[in-house]
């Protein structure tokens, strides 16, 4: 079709714009073909009167400029507020349409030049560097799944049945995203909190048993009055600020380029720091972060993790950012507070303060950088209100005080009102709060069934490793020491067991890889230290095993609340042995058991072999450790003295004279022990969780005066 022919076409068409194409040296070659893919140079001009078009000032000219322009608009969009769809008329289709044709036309015919002459370049890029996202991107997190189907969940309240949550103030923006998680009912704990945070906007201070929701108790408060506060202008709205390449896709471990004091100092803060959530563990700030940007998914609020173990330059880079909140352990966030962070350093400025597990948090001689923060926090200069939220499983709670002559205590200082009041003064809680205290007389959460298990330290293995084999499922080991969590790894994984750890000297990495295996395994064995004992919420977990008596009621009702959670069936099995007696008498007193545990049922008839298995398994695994420790001991010393080419004496070294004999003797263990694990346990369709034909029943069970409790079914015992 020739140019001419072109316009009169155009000219009869009243909805499309006429564009003459002003052609340069490709003309003689085509004859007035034109082909606009082909084009190498043009200019665009009137339909008619030949004048040329003024330029798009803003008309990207690279691909990557155009996805950052599509982000932009959706930004944009993500603004302005829903309008109900209404059915267009042919005429507004027709021209939108005709636009947008002409729109794709120009835009398709712009990249072609630049496309075809940077091929190659980007495709030995793309081959060293892996594609990245646009600079600019929505900082409140979610998938692309989440984006996409955002237009399909509109009208989710019109499908989820949200009644329960009408009086409790809750925005819709948030209610939405609770009907999304399927959270139809409110928790006990976030009925009372939630109205009068809200509404009130006092101070609270909530106990309530583990697993019972205390993390959206306070989360939703804090989201309402961030919004509330963004409308009356008290803080900036963030939701379209940059996002550097770099600080995107920046590792969470691993270092990068150390952020100069002089970049710091360029970035004054626009505002002062709104919401602050401070919590014992990394894992469980990780935890709040995750459950705060779920709820938060249609506010366009966000939030960002503080926490020692992991890249400090990426948590500088994104505190430049000026997030709603900051989620922290006290360690790190007072480092960056001390060097200097112009964000941090509003800190005194502080509208809502949460403070996760705060009797823990609290307790003397822990936690030294809190009590630093604080005292920044509650400087009299800041005539700021602040609400404080307090929360913990354990706040309410009074330990047994034994009666020592030679230090008499007075009953009055250890009581309730005098914890609450001790919280309260070194917290800085200025007003009088609201005490939603929840906890039962049992203390730990209502479907979770308690026991125990007498026995001597070395005899701890082979009831551990019975109770695995018996009962199959997500079990959480506690222990009180490190060295007894690589003492039991190693037994274990020669059982073939292949359990995992979680302990305070892994590297983050490590610990949140072990949580996300345990998760994902519904049968995963971790042993533990008191590092995963409070607040995390991995569900499913049926048993808890005490392996070591932990030293404080606290500790045990919190190790504990790991099983049971939600309302679901769970089992704490408690290992005493005799030197751990005292601990174990002074955890009962506190939790008001004069009694004690119920005792846990052990069929003897399988504990031979459990036996045999489980001394053959120490041995291979003290074998192998020797083993090992002259291997590194012999590799460190060998390759320090050669770095320094130096000669090394033989008396530096360990033996290995008898390497090849250890070697055959550890190899024949594991080979018997191998074959003894081939050998089944227990008959074909046995279960310690369930009653049998074989007259009186004595498999695993809780012994509980006379009836019998399995798993917290309980039957009466036959006399």
């Amino acid at each position: 079709m020739s140019s001419t022919t072109a316009v009169h076409a155009l000219t009869e068409r009243k909805p499309w714009k006429a564009i003459p194409v002003k052609i340069g040296k490709a003309a003689p070659k085509f004859n007035d073909l034109i082909e606009f893919e082909e084009l190498s140079e043009y200019d665009l001009v009137g339909a008619f009167d030949n004048e040329p078009i003024k330029p798009i000032t803003n008309l990207p000219k690279k691909k990557k400029n155009l996805r950052k322009q599509d982000r932009l608009n959706k930004l944009k969009s993500l603004k302005e507020p829903e309008k109900v769809v209404v059915e267009k008329t042919t005429t507004e289709l027709s021209e939108h349409t005709t636009e947008q044709n002409n729109k794709d036309v120009i835009e398709k015919s712009t990249t072609i030049n630049n496309n075809e002459n940077n091929v190659k370049a980007k495709k030995r890029k793309n081959k060293t560097k892996p594609n990245k996202k646009s600079k600019k991107a929505k900082l409140n997190p979610g998938t692309q799944k989440e984006e996409t189907n955002e237009e399909e969940n509109v009208d989710i309240l019109a499908t989820v049945d949200m009644s329960a949550w009408q009086n409790l103030y809750v925005p819709e923006t948030v209610l939405k995203a609770l009907a999304e998680l399927k959270f139809t009912k409110p928790m006990p704990i976030q009925e009372q909190c939630i109205p009068v945070a809200i509404r009130d906007k006092r101070d609270i201070l909530g106990a309530a048993e583990t697993g019972s929701g205390k993390t959206l108790a306070f989360g939703i408060p804090l989201l309402h009055h961030l919004m509330e506060d963004r409308e009356r202008n008290l803080m900036e709205n963030t939701e379209n600020a940059e996002i550097d390449e770099d600080d995107e896709h920046m590792s969470d471990f691993e270092d990068a380029e150390p952020v100069s004091k002089d970049e710091m100092e360029e970035t004054q803060p626009t505002k002062a720091l709104p919401a602050l959530v401070l919590t014992p563990t990394r894992e469980l700030a990780i935890q709040v972060k995750k459950h705060l940007t779920q709820v938060a998914k249609y506010t366009k609020l966000w939030a960002t993790v503080v926490v020692g173990g992991m890249a400090q330059q990426k948590q500088i880079r994104l505190l430049n950012k000026e997030p709603d909140v900051v989620i922290a352990t006290p360690g790190r966030l007072w480092e960056l507070l001390e060097s200097g962070h112009p964000y941090l350093s509003t800190i005194h400025k502080l509208r809502y303060l949460v403070i996760d597990e705060a009797d823990r948090m609290l307790e003397h001689g822990h936690f030294e950088e809190l009590n630093k923060l604080l005292e920044v926090i509650n400087l009299k200069k800041s005539k700021t209100k602040r609400q404080t939220f307090i929360f913990s499983a354990t706040l309410t709670t009074v330990h047994f005080t034994p009666n020592r002559p030679n230090f008499p205590t007075q009953a009055s200082s250890n009581t309730k009102d005098t914890k609450l009041s001790k919280l309260m003064k070194k917290i800085g809680v200025r007003n009088k709060p609201f005490v939603a205290d929840l906890t039962t007389k049992k203390l730990t959460a209502e479907k979770l069934s308690e026991a125990k298990i007498i026995c001597q330290p070395k005899e701890k293995d082979f009831y551990l490793y019975y109770f695995i084999k018996s009962h199959p499922g997500r079990t959480l080991i506690f222990t009180n020491s490190i060295d007894c969590i690589f003492h039991l790894s190693g037994v274990l994984d020669a059982l073939g067991c292949n359990p995992l750890h979680i302990h305070a000297k892994m590297q983050q990495r490590q610990r949140l890889k072990h949580l996300d295996r345990f998760q994902e395994n519904t049968n995963a064995i971790m042993i533990a230290s008191d590092v995963a004992a409070r607040g995390l919420d991995i569900p499913g977990v049926k048993y808890v095993i005490h392996y070591q008596v932990p030293r404080t009621m606290e500790t045990y009702i919190h190790r504990s609340g790991r099983s049971a959670r939600s309302g679901k069936d769970g089992l704490s099995l408690l290992f005493v042995s005799s030197d751990e007696m005292s601990f174990y008498k002074r955890i009962c007193r506190s939790l008001d058991k004069e009694d004690g545990l119920p005792l846990f049922l052990i069929n003897d008839s399988y504990m031979a072999a459990i036996r045999k298995m489980v001394s053959l398994a120490r041995e291979v695994d003290s074998l192998s450790h020797r083993e090992e420790k002259v291997r590194l001991h012999n590799d460190w010393f060998s390759k320090a003295a050669a770095a320094m080419d130096m000669d090394i004496d033989d008396d530096m070294l360990l033996s290995t004279d008898n390497r090849s004999d250890k070697t055959q003797l550890l190899k024949s263990k594991r080979q018997q022990l191998s074959a003894l694990l081939k050998r089944p346990i227990f008959p074909k369709g046995f279960s310690g969780k369930f009653i049998t034909k074989s007259g009186e029943l004595r498999l695993p069970g809780i012994l509980n005066g006379n009836s019998q409790i399995v798993l917290g079914k309980s039957m009466t015992g036959k006399k």
